[in-house]
C-alpha cells in the first residue's frame, strides 16, 4: 500500500476523531473541561499552495529539534519560497506528517534536499474540511 493511499483515510480519520470525541459521556467522578478550540491556521498567501509532506526519520533523529534548528529549516525553506506551517509525528517520533505552504511540489521537494530533511511522499491538500 502507497503512503498515500494510507495518508488519505488517516486524514479522514483525523478529521472526525473531534466529533468523536466529543460524543462520548465523561466520568461522573470527574469534571467536564471545557475543549480548548484548535488553533486556527490560515490558508495560504496567494500563488502559494499547501501540501502534506509524509517522512520517515531514524528512532532519535528528531530528538535535537530545538529552536535553532527550526531557525535553520525555516531560513532554507525561505529561500525556496516554502513554509512549514506545523507538523504532526507518531509516539516515537519516526513518523511525521508536516503541513508546508509553497509555490509547488517541486519547490518544497527542493527545500527538503537542501535541508537535508527525508521526503516519502508529498500530497498537495487544496480543500480542509472541518467537522463544522
Amino acid at each position: 500500500m502507497s503512503v498515500r493511499a494510507f495518508a488519505l483515510p488517516l486524514l479522514s480519520t483525523f478529521a472526525l476523531l473531534p466529533a468523536s470525541l466529543m460524543a462520548r459521556e465523561a466520568p461522573k467522578a470527574t469534571p467536564t473541561l471545557a475543549a480548548e478550540p484548535a488553533p486556527a491556521v490560515p490558508v495560504p498567501e496567494a500563488g502559494l499552495h499547501r501540501f502534506m509532506v509524509v517522512r520517515t526519520f531514524p528512532a532519535g533523529a528528531l530528538a535535537g529539534l530545538d529552536a535553532a534548528a527550526k531557525k535553520s529549516v525555516n531560513a532554507c525553506n525561505s529561500t525556496f519560497g516554502v513554509h512549514w506551517v506545523h507538523s504532526y509525528a507518531n509516539a516515537d517520533k519516526t513518523k511525521t506528517f508536516c503541513i508546508y505552504d509553497g509555490p509547488s511540489e517541486k519547490a518544497v521537494r527542493e527545500a527538503a534536499t537542501a535541508n537535508k530533511i527525508p521526503v516519502d511522499d508529498i500530497i498537495e491538500i487544496p480543500v480542509v474540511l472541518s467537522p463544522k
